[in-house]
């Protein structure tokens, strides 16, 4: 039997090993999504966070996990040292959805000619030497077995831990700095692909999450936080009243034991949920829902429509946190992904700056703001020909893509238009962080021009400095 040793490689604004054991622990479950498809394939897994211990690698067949762009020099620098401390004939399988942004080419000049898209699963299937039919669908899987390849130890620092649980993927909207699976028209081909999104069979969700609470109790935890997949909680009322019920149900087979739910949600379908048969927000937070993130980008029509966020308005983006506040007791998040590339300005930056505040005074709302990345593998500006001399410059200086980190400030690299833009973007973001309540630390990028003096600067200031 084949055997795929899957590392999430240790957060890159972690401290090393020898500095710190424990780097930023969260439970990985798209690295644990793709093991239980292997295993349900007939594939043996062995699965290593070097956020909790070194990787021990045994097997010429190596799965690797990017949680971002940032993560790229990361697993070139991974591949290179597995490759001189065991064998030059590893087998790579590079995972996450940054890795699906990448075309061929460009895949094949970071990661070599022995890696593999591990997204793709005819791709997946050749490399293995298995039938792609034997790859069950993720939102037919259960992560039960990729669970039991844990050991207690690790399953109970993630489960004391808010982690993601793998409800659904994919957005119908076109947002054109996201970069997760969405709705998107290819700007250098026309091409548009609609996504809509794809929820997991509840049985099986009901199944993951009683076999969590089970292991939490036997720790003696009394509560699982929880971060909900989905990119727009309430896009799919029917699927998501689904999950509510089946949270419920487990939360009356264990009574005393406290399940907290967490996610990310547009104005738009929160607005259009309040009015939704069987009152999808209700049973939501009957079973555990607490806080939503809503995704402001922006507070003039303009910068919406510039970034396809037209869904947008004012007045939604008010009565969304108004209402979460006032009519559900819901703490709000302002999401405010800002400084977009040829539609911000000045004065739209300072009036998200206000908005901001003004929802903190009167709702209570927490920020939670991010600088807009308008090339990032997989969205629009990745893709658009007019971008490709600055994509070109991230393939031949792969430790760049750390500068497309959302909490990184601006640079030359990422808003090469104006130095003065730069700077306004750069003020107004260190501002909104300083608001009570933010939960992002600014970071510093890492851009080609710096000296290996600068770097380890930057590196060093850096450390500790992780997103929520």
């Amino acid at each position: 039997m084949k055997k795929v040793e899957l590392i999430q490689p240790r957060h890159n604004y972690a401290p090393s090993f020898s500095e710190e054991p424990i780097g930023h622990v969260y439970m990985p479950t798209s690295l644990l999504t793709a093991g239980a498809r292997l295993l349900e394939a007939g594939v043996d897994i062995e699965i290593h966070d070097e956020n909790i211990q070194p990787k021990r690698i045994s097997s010429p067949y190596v799965g690797i996990n990017l949680l971002g762009a940032p993560y790229i020099p990361i697993a070139i620098d991974m591949q290179k040292e597995i490759s001189a401390e065991t064998r030059n004939d590893a087998v790579y399988l590079i995972g996450g959805q940054v890795a699906s942004g990448l075309n061929t080419s460009q895949f094949r000049l970071l990661f070599g000619q022995s890696a593999y898209n591990g997204n793709n699963d005819a791709t997946l299937a050749q490399a293995l030497g298995i039938n792609s039919s034997d790859l069950k669908s993720p939102e037919a899987t259960s992560l039960i077995p990729a669970y039991e390849k844990l050991p207690d130890a690790s399953m109970k620092q993630y489960l004391s831990r808010e982690f993601s649980l793998y409800v659904s993927q994919g957005c119908k909207f076109l947002c054109d700095f996201c970069a997760a699976v969405r709705s998107f028209r290819d700007p250098s081909t026309g091409e548009f692909r609609r996504v809509m999104e794809s929820y997991r069979d509840p049985e099986v969700m009901r199944g993951d999450l009683e076999y969590l609470v089970g292991k939490a109790r036997k720790f003696g935890l009394k509560k699982l936080d929880i971060y909900m997949s989905n990119l727009d909680v309430f896009q799919s009322p029917p699927e998501l009243l689904e999950f509510a019920y089946a949270v419920q149900s487990v939360k009356k087979q264990n009574p005393g034991f406290d399940i907290k739910l967490r996610g990310l949600s547009t104005v738009d379908s929160f607005v259009k949920a309040k009015s939704h048969a069987g009152k999808p927000i209700e049973e939501l937070i009957e079973a555990g829902f607490n806080t939503v993130g809503f995704g402001i980008d922006g507070m003039t029509p303009r910068v919406w429509r510039g970034v396809n966020k037209g869904i947008n308005t004012k007045n939604k983006c008010l009565e969304a946190i108004r209402s979460a506040r006032k009519d559900y007791g819901l703490t709000p998040e302002v999401l405010m992904v800002f400084g977009h590339i040829g539609v911000d300005t000045e004065e739209t930056l300072k009036l998200a700056n206000e908005f901001t505040l003004d929802m903190i005074a009167k709702y209570g709302a927490v920020p939670r703001p991010h600088v807009a990345k308008s090339m990032v593998p997989g969205n629009k500006g990745w893709s658009d020909p007019e971008n490709w001399f600055f994509v070109d410059v991230f393939l031949k200086h792969p430790e760049a893509f750390q500068a497309l980190d959302f909490t990184a400030l601006p640079s030359e690299l990422t808003h090469p238009l104006s130095q003065e833009f730069r700077k306004s973007v750069t003020n107004y973001y260190l501002e909104m962080c300083k608001m009570p309540g933010n939960t992002t630390l600014p970071t510093k990028p890492i851009t080609p021009n710096l000296s290996s003096e600068q770097i380890h600067e930057i590196k060093s200031f850096n450390e500790g400095r992780y997103d929520r």
